[in-house]
């Protein structure tokens, strides 16, 4: 939906903005329609103070901070709002979320008398979001009722709609006004309730990560004996964050029931910090399984968890006065897991192989499927790149994307000392999209002066990628970024490619590529 704009439409009849506000339901247009609060005019106010009702029930929980700085900013469209007194405002009728948008007002007598409002004669639902507002109140005449508010609808019975603002709660708890440390520890205490566990429950389940969180960060503090069901509950969150909250619970609770069983799904999540939580785990199991754990580490799909295992088990090994031989079983499992693990295992053998390894790692590209032959690439540029760069090359023309995509990446540290005329045919002929932008991330990687020529060339295929890769690397090349000016070959050729491109390079393009090569166009 677009913002509101008061510019086309300000000068227009009130009636005429109240309708198009009206129509929109646009909240955001608040701010410019607070001036119709104060008309004289008893019909116009009576159009306006339902437009605006209506717009501030509609407006989201997590806009209402923002919401509250702009109505008191002061403007000409804020200017009749702003002097509004506090008699007049308390001698009217107003509708429940006009008394709450006046909890917003610039006058403390506005917004103290508005807020005593809400509470004593609206329900919690409309009237706890803006108290959560006003807790943080420069006012104290204000600020202090508002806490006395808030403390009151700290019951069991009130737990959901406390959940549903938990967002607004983590926004207040933030503001440096007043400690309002005790907000957070008071809706803890509320949640782990005996009356609340139901609300507990629903929202470990809720698709609103922030209320997940906040609601296992309390369910941690509950007894053992309560707390297991809720750490299970976690376990199986769809949130990563909730899931690893519950695995470090986990770690930390040894004598956790079911403990085995949650660290066995532990190993199996597909978020690697989950992972390692489990194999820190099982550091503290007896030996023959904490070497199960640490050798099935080994072949863990992330670079990370598998240094967190050779780490441990140096440290075993050292104690035991020898070193693991981890080259052997890498080349060991390269030939004997199944095809699932074994891309972990060729990367494993990448990082602890020597030189020598890297024929046979060669040899896997074409024989394995394209995640094997993927790792594969990378392992032998971990092993062996200065002595490989042909062969990356000749691989970005592989017609498996993440093989290619693999060379290029082993290429780029390398680009400036690997052969350019090899790259530019793949990008000028080859007819797959994924060699040609593989070979173009190395050229543009070579000294920005002759990848400005490359950069030329991919805008000129007018492939999509290519295009937009080209231009980006057009408008990040600044002269002051380069260390050496421009040959004279270099700008000759640049300005060649410029005067024959068809259609003609955009203006600004231009200007940008004549800047950095320093060509003065006549």
């Amino acid at each position: 939906m677009a913002a509101y704009d008061p510019a086309s439409r300000f000068l227009q009849p009130p009636a005429v903005v109240l309708a198009a506000a009206a129509r929109d339901r646009d909240w955001r247009s608040i701010p410019w329609l607070l001036q119709y609060l104060a008309q004289d005019d008893a019909g116009l106010r009576r159009t306006a103070v339902s437009v605006i009702d209506t717009l501030v029930a509609s407006t989201p929980t997590s806009a209402l901070p923002g919401l509250d700085f702009l109505v008191r900013e002061s403007t000409w469209y804020t200017y009749h709002w702003d002097a509004i007194e506090h008699q007049w405002v308390v001698a009217q009728k107003w509708p429940p979320y006009i008394w709450a948008l006046f909890t917003m007002h610039t006058s403390g007598y506005v917004r103290e008398a508005a807020l005593r409002r809400l509470v004593d004669e609206q329900p919690a639902a409309i009237a706890l979001p803006f108290i959560l507002l006003r807790i943080n109140d420069w006012v104290d005449q204000v600020r202090t009722p508002a806490i006395q508010a808030a403390r009151a609808l700290l019951l069991p019975t009130h737990a959901g709609l406390w959940l549903s603002l938990i967002g607004l709660v983590n926004q207040v708890s933030r503001r440096k006004r007043a400690d309002h440390a005790w907000l957070t520890d008071a809706l803890t205490s509320v949640l782990i309730d005996p009356g609340s566990r139901d609300v507990l429950t629903a929202a470990l389940a809720s698709p609103d990560r922030t209320a997940a969180r906040f609601a296992f960060r309390a369910a941690i503090q509950l007894p053992e004996s309560d707390r297991a069901a809720y750490i299970h509950l976690a376990l199986g969150s769809e949130d990563p964050l909730v899931r690893l909250q519950a695995a470090k619970a986990v770690c930390a609770w040894k004598g956790c029931p079911d403990r085995e069983r949650w660290l066995l799904a532990m190993t199996r999540d597909r978020v690697m910090p989950i992972r390692r939580q489990a194999l820190y785990a099982a550091l503290d199991a007896p030996a023959e399984r904490r070497r199960a754990a640490l050798n099935a580490a080994l072949l863990d799909r992330h670079a990370s968890v598998r240094h967190a295992a050779r780490f441990y088990l140096r440290n075993d090994t050292e104690a035991a006065n020898h070193q693991p031989d981890l080259r052997s079983f890498y080349l060991s499992a390269i030939a004997h897991v199944n095809p699932s693990t074994r891309a972990a295992a060729v990367l494993g053998l990448g990082e602890c192989g020597a030189p020598s390894d890297a024929a046979t790692l060669a040899s896997l590209v074409s024989q394995e499927s394209a995640p094997v032959a993927a790792a594969a690439v990378r392992a032998v540029a971990a092993l062996n790149r200065e002595q490989s760069l042909d062969w990356f090359v000749d691989l970005l023309r592989d017609h498996r994307p993440a093989v290619s995509r693999e060379a290029g990446r082993a290429l780029a540290p390398v680009a400036r000392t690997t052969p350019a005329e090899p790259l530019r045919r793949i990008l000028q002929a080859d007819q797959r999209e994924h060699c040609r932008r593989a070979a173009l991330r190395v050229l543009l990687r070579r000294d920005a002066h002759d990848a400005m020529v490359d950069a030329l060339t991919a805008i000129q295929t007018g492939h999509p990628a290519l295009v937009r890769a080209g231009t980006g690397f057009i408008r990040a090349a600044k002269p002051w970024r380069s260390a050496n000016g421009p040959s004279p070959t270099q700008q000759a050729t640049v300005r060649a490619i410029i005067n024959s491109m068809d259609p003609p390079l955009p203006d600004d393009l231009r200007r940008s590529v004549c800047e950095f090569m320093g060509i003065v166009e006549g």
